[in-house]
């Protein structure tokens, strides 16, 4: 079954997860216990809005390769699909177990603790993936890009540039840090997201909470160096951040 692996992984590449779905179905069937099959089967099922079954699938996959992050992250994010965010907490802790230099893995938690209620929690996670982030600016990944970690736009984003999609998540970043009380940090992150994409971190609810914070507090309301603002307009959407990654066998 590895040619009927490969021109799945091929379908895969290039989006085409139906015919991914079709082959790596039989490829599991013949071979249960190929967690790599496993995991990217999960993963095409996401993109085909089968969460439930995309779930299954990824449980399989870690049950078969519990030492594996990456199927561990792919399993975060099923859940997360199904707003199970207690569970999916669970598997995103442990991916940052596994991979603790995983920025983005350490951001799909505080989201899902958030969602949670766990603030203090999620703010701890959400800290950690702002250090992460900081560490080695500018640096380029060890190794090419995996297909398996594009799962990350499971919900049909594909006219969306991943520029937009990684100020969604520095903007959320900023956000939770000011509600906690962190500005000099929640600052660090809004100007992040706004070197990104200023329109965006522009139209975010950050300036008027960080106005109306600063106001009732009677601390500065102006930060050197944070971007202007126009006039204030709301939305802050709720999808999730980007996800880039190494290339590695997922099983």
């Amino acid at each position: 079954m590895s040619e009927s692996f490969d021109l799945a992984v091929h379908y895969f590449l290039r989006h085409e997860y139906s015919d991914a779905a079709r082959l790596l179905r039989d490829v599991v069937r013949e071979e249960p216990t190929r967690a790599a099959a496993w995991t990217y089967y999960g993963i095409a099922l996401a993109h085909l809005g089968e969460a439930v079954e995309s779930e299954v699938a990824l449980s399989r996959a870690v049950a078969l390769a519990p030492q594996n992050p990456d199927a561990w992250f792919h399993l975060g994010v099923a859940r997360s699909l199904r707003e199970e965010w207690g569970s999916a907490a669970t598997a995103y802790r442990h991916a940052v177990a596994l991979s603790p230099g995983d920025m983005v893995a350490w951001h799909r938690l505080g989201v899902a603790l958030a969602e949670s209620g766990e603030e203090t929690a999620a703010s701890a996670a959400f800290e950690r993936a702002l250090v992460l982030s900081r560490e080695v600016p500018g640096s380029e990944p060890e190794e090419a890009p995996s297909p398996a970690r594009h799962a990350d736009d499971h919900v049909a984003e594909s006219g969306e540039r991943e520029g937009a999609r990684e100020a969604k998540s520095w903007l959320d970043l900023a956000l939770s840090l000011l509600s906690l009380g962190d500005m000099e940090e929640a600052v660090a992150a809004y100007e992040r997201a706004y070197t990104l994409d200023p329109d965006r971190a522009q139209r975010s609810l950050f300036r008027p909470m960080l106005h109306l914070l600063t106001a009732v507090g009677g601390g500065p309301e102006g930060e050197e160096g944070l971007a202007p603002s126009p006039p204030d307009r709301p939305e802050l959407d709720s999808e999730g951040p980007p996800r880039p990654t190494p290339r590695r066998e997922v099983g």
